[in-house]
């Protein structure tokens, strides 16, 4: 003989569903803020930044592969394009990651600060974001009255700005 659920059972799912649902798209339509990871990667820092129009900055790389597994835990595993690679040194402790960036990443803009081509102090403009570069791994982001200041005293971890 089958046996039957009764019809309570199927309400309950229904609105355990329907919660989950809703749950679901609330994270992924909420609003978009600014988002700015200080990473440590190796003996070095970089710093990931995620702008509210759906644009990634990565400035600076670290000294070696160990910022994919930075990049790694702060992306989303679908994410594998970068905007923009800002390179605020060409010393190693900036730079040296920039070819395993690239191996894994499709990155669309390496900018490379602090030659007579684009000299310290030059701001980049991503949406309604800015970034400026004032020395090296010394920088201003800025999202509409909200300013962040990042030098090497900066603590490692996530920064949100609306």
């Amino acid at each position: 003989m089958r046996y039957k659920l009764p019809n309570g059972f199927y309400i309950f799912l229904f609105v355990i569903l329907l919660i989950a649902n809703t749950s679901v798209y609330k994270t992924i339509l909420s609003p978009n803020i600014l988002s700015v990871s200080v990473l440590e990667v190796g003996k070095g820092r970089a710093v990931l930044v995620k702008i509210p129009e759906n644009n990634i900055v990565l400035i600076d790389t670290g000294p070696d592969a160990s910022i994919l597994r930075a990049l790694g835990e702060s992306l989303p595993v679908w994410r594998r394009d970068i905007d923009a690679v800002i390179l605020t040194s060409s010393a190693a402790g900036s730079a040296s990651g920039l070819s395993s960036v690239q191996s894994r990443y499709h990155v669309t803009t390496v900018i490379k600060i602090g030659n007579a081509t684009i000299p310290y102090g030059t701001s980049f403009v991503f949406g309604n974001s800015r970034v400026e570069i004032l020395a090296p791994s010394t920088l201003q982001i800025s999202s509409g009255s909200s300013v962040f200041n990042i030098s090497s005293s900066t603590p490692s971890g996530v920064y949100y700005f609306n």
